[in-house]
């Protein structure tokens, strides 16, 4: 997302008055999701669909759901995705590293997906039990996050304590991150719980999910600084909206006693306890929720639940874009219906269709319904970088120096220019000249970019 920094204007005479910072605080746009890719039953690779189109896998100009994912538009913003937690996978060179090797063959820049070296453990201690039902992983765009911490969530006892309601089936993940190309800092850093609850039914099972709800929440009020910015991702296998282990997350205090850490549920903000995410239902609303199974929904399993400041966009820190959270792919179809019948409109006129290369959105109802029985569930966040100024600027004959300082490291900038101020920025003309921040600071010189017959021009860097 292109972002303007700062303006000044050139009088003809040479005379030049003060910089004048751009009014917004620049932010980058952060897009996450949560995917359950069922590598289980045996399956231990991406399935067809993922990162390339059933019957078609070595094709990655078309890449599938991962492709899709980036080329939604939300709010008219369509990206790259950033973050993609993961649940059941297997061992990180099985399953993983496919996902990152497709996506940087898709996108053709070496190294801008990476992924977590910390492969998530299961009950038993092992990342690849039986081929399957695994654990959690994490990759994420390297170019736009640094990973800063991969940690494991551990419940006293060790992993997965078979049988005992604080235990942990699948290891519960907190991964830190912080914008690329700046230094990390409490502003500008946000957390990430992974998780894959136990599933089932009944009291047994519920008691699970809450112990491990009740792990994590302490975990949150224990070990990270008061107001972190935290989102609590993965698959709930959650019934109702009243099962213990979800209001757990959503509790304003954890069960330590220490008020910290409350999570909200986007498509649930006033914590209605009374809603059945697993009987047959026709209000559309709770059908739009459904993330399982892809092929026949009927279960809302995966979900991102974020804390207050995040949800309500307390300033200072990584904050949710109102209205871009869903279940990629769902428009609430009938109750058992599949995201690849005739009635699916989730995707429709939502896709950019002027990029060089670009998936419709039929074939990504059916690669959705081969690449796994979820749906990811996508939402794009915003996230402050620092604001660069103008350290000094100068004349040199016809040409505009510019010194910047204050800038991302590796960002790419470039001067656009008009004589009239109040045009729309796509009316300016960039100039040809553009210049990579090494170290926090730049220089732009705009050669031939004073005109001796304009009375007055403006000029604006902008990132690219």
């Amino acid at each position: 997302m292109k972002t303007c920094f700062a303006l000044l204007a050139a009088l003809a005479a040479g005379i030049f008055p003060a910089v004048t910072p751009a009014a917004a605080t620049p932010t980058r746009t952060v897009r996450i999701v949560t995917y359950n890719i069922e590598a289980d039953a045996g399956v231990t690779t991406p399935l067809p669909g993922l990162i390339a189109p059933p019957g078609n896998p070595g094709n990655v100009q078309a890449s599938g759901v991962l492709e899709g994912l980036g080329e939604e538009l939300l709010n008219g913003n369509a990206q790259p995705l950033d973050v993609l937690a993961l649940e059941e996978t297997t061992g990180n060179s099985i399953t993983v590293a496919p996902i990152v090797a497709g996506l940087n063959s898709f996108y053709g820049v070496a190294g801008m997906y990476s992924n977590s070296a910390y492969q998530a453990t299961q009950f038993g201690g092992s990342d690849n039990i039986g081929g399957g039902n695994g654990p959690s992983a994490m990759v994420y765009n390297a170019k736009t996050l640094q990973l800063l911490a991969s940690v494991p969530v551990d419940p006293p006892g060790g992993i997965g304590n078979l049988g005992s309601v604080s235990g942990e089936y699948r290891e519960v993940m907190r991964y830190e991150f912080a914008p690329a190309g700046v230094a990390p800092m409490a502003t500008n850093e946000f957390y990430i719980y992974v998780s894959h609850y136990k599933a089932g039914t009944g009291a047994a099972n519920e008691d699970y999910r809450l112990g491990e709800a009740q792990i994590i929440r302490n975990d949150e009020a224990n070990n990270l600084l008061a107001n972190s910015r935290v989102i609590y991702v993965g698959d709930y296998n959650v019934d109702d909206s009243g099962e213990p282990g979800y209001q757990t997350i959503l509790s304003n205090t954890a069960p330590d006693g220490i008020s910290r850490g409350q999570g909200i549920d986007p498509l649930n903000p006033a914590n209605n306890p009374n809603i059945n995410w697993s009987a047959s239902t026709t209000v559309t609303n709770i059908l739009v929720m459904l993330t399982e199974h892809s092929y026949e929904l009927e279960y809302r399993d995966d979900l991102q639940v974020m804390t207050t400041n995040v949800y309500y966009g307390a300033p200072g820190g990584l904050k949710y874009v109102p209205g871009t959270y869903h279940a990629f792919g769902n428009s609430g179809m009938a109750y058992y219906g599949s995201v690849n019948s005739g009635a699916n409109t989730a995707l429709n006129n939502r896709l950019v269709t002027n990029a060089p290369v670009f998936i419709s959105a039929a074939q990504l109802y059916l690669d959705l319904t081969n690449a796994s029985d979820h749906l990811p569930v996508v939402a794009d966040y915003t996230i402050p970088l620092p604001a660069p100024v103008i350290s000094s600027f100068s004349l040199a004959g016809t040409s505009l120096i510019l010194n910047v300082a204050n800038c991302i490291t590796g960002g790419v900038f470039t001067v656009l220019t008009s004589a009239d101020v109040s045009l729309p920025l796509t009316n300016w003309t960039a100039l040809a000249i553009t210049s990579t921040a090494t170290g926090g600071s730049f220089t732009l010189t705009a050669t031939n970019a004073v005109s001796p017959a304009a009375p007055l021009q403006f000029y604006l860097f902008q990132e690219k």
